[in-house]
C-alpha cells in the first residue's frame, strides 16, 4: 500500500461528520471505485498516527459491526455513543440512516453576514457559495438580493445558512432548507449548525479553497517553480512540507501555525460537544 493511498484514506475518514459512520468499503468505493480495496483502506486506517484529528473510530464494518480498534473497542463504542450513535450487541443501530456516504456530503449558501463561517466550512471541507459571489444584477435592491440566494440555494440543493429572520422564513416558506444562525462567533455558529442535525466535520482536510470555494490539489514533485512563485510562501518549507493549489485562483496552502491553531480550536469545541 503506498503512502499516497494511506494519505487519501485518512483525508477521507476526517470528512466523516459526527454523528455519522462509513464503512472500510465505502472508502475504497470512494478511492479505487470497487469494494476490493477494503483490507487495505482497513490497513491504513489502523496505523493512523492521531485518533483525535483522524476519527477513524467511526470506521465500521459493511454489516455495522464496529469492529476493531487500536484502542480497543470498548473505546471505540464508547466514542461512538459520545457523537449520538446508538450501538447495541456491538452493532451500530438504524445502520443504513446513520451511514455516510461522500455523495452525501453537505453543501452550503451563506448571507452577505456570515463570511467568516463561509471561510471555516470551506476549511472543513465543504462545498459553500458566499452571496457576494453569486452573479446579481447590478442596482438590485437588498430584497432582490435575498430572492437570488434562495433562489440559487434551491436550485443547487444547497441548505441556506442567514442571520436574516426575514430571509431565513421566507425560504422555509418556499421549501428551501434554511437555518437562521443567531450567535455572532464563528466556534459558536458552528456548534449551533450541530444542534440543528448538520452532523458537520470538526477537522481541518485540504479539499477547498477557502478564498474562491474551488478545489484545491496536491502539488506534485517538479511543480516547485509554482511556489517560488509566491511571495507567501515560506521557501525553507518547499521540499520538506506538503502544499496545495486552488485549481482555480493558484493560492497555495499548507499545514503551518495557521492549522494548528485551527485544529486547537476545533479540538477545544469538540471538547465542549462531548461535555453536553
Amino acid at each position: 500500500m503506498s503512502e499516497k493511498f494511506h494519505a487519501a484514506v485518512l483525508n477521507l475518514v476526517k470528512q466523516i461528520p459526527r454523528g455519522k459512520v462509513t464503512t472500510y468499503g465505502e472508502i475504497a468505493r470512494e478511492l479505487t471505485g470497487s469494494v476490493r480495496a477494503a483490507r487495505a483502506v482497513g490497513r491504513a486506517v489502523t496505523k493512523n498516527p492521531n485518533h483525535i484529528i483522524v476519527p477513524c473510530h467511526r470506521v465500521v464494518r459493511s454489516d455495522g459491526d464496529v469492529g476493531e480498534y487500536r484502542l480497543g473497542v470498548a473505546t471505540k463504542i464508547r466514542l461512538l455513543r459520545a457523537e449520538g450513535i446508538e450501538i447495541q450487541d456491538g452493532k451500530v443501530v438504524n445502520f443504513e440512516q446513520t451511514l455516510f456516504k461522500k455523495e452525501d456530503t453537505l453543501r452550503f449558501v451563506t448571507d452577505r453576514m456570515l463570511g467568516k463561517l463561509s471561510t471555516w466550512l470551506r476549511i472543513l471541507g465543504y462545498d459553500t457559495v458566499y452571496a457576494a459571489d453569486i452573479a446579481i444584477k447590478k442596482g438590485e435592491e437588498d430584497e432582490d438580493e435575498d430572492n437570488a440566494i434562495a433562489t440559487f440555494a434551491a436550485c443547487e440543493a444547497r441548505i441556506l445558512l442567514t442571520r436574516d429572520k426575514n430571509l431565513a422564513a421566507s425560504a422555509r416558506k418556499n421549501g428551501v432548507p434554511c437555518v437562521q444562525i443567531e450567535t455572532a462567533g464563528v466556534m459558536e455558529q458552528l456548534k449551533e449548525l450541530l444542534t440543528h442535525n448538520l452532523n458537520i466535520n470538526l477537522e481541518p482536510v485540504p479539499v477547498r479553497c477557502s478564498e474562491c470555494n474551488a478545489r484545491i490539489r496536491k502539488v506534485e514533485a517538479g511543480e516547485e517553480a509554482m511556489l517560488k512563485e509566491k511571495s507567501y510562501v515560506p521557501m525553507e518549507m518547499i521540499g520538506k512540507r506538503e502544499f496545495w493549489v486552488c485549481e482555480r485562483c493558484g493560492r497555495i496552502y499548507w499545514e503551518g501555525s495557521h492549522w494548528r491553531n485551527m485544529r486547537e480550536q476545533l479540538r477545544r469545541l469538540n471538547e465542549e460537544l462531548f461535555e453536553l
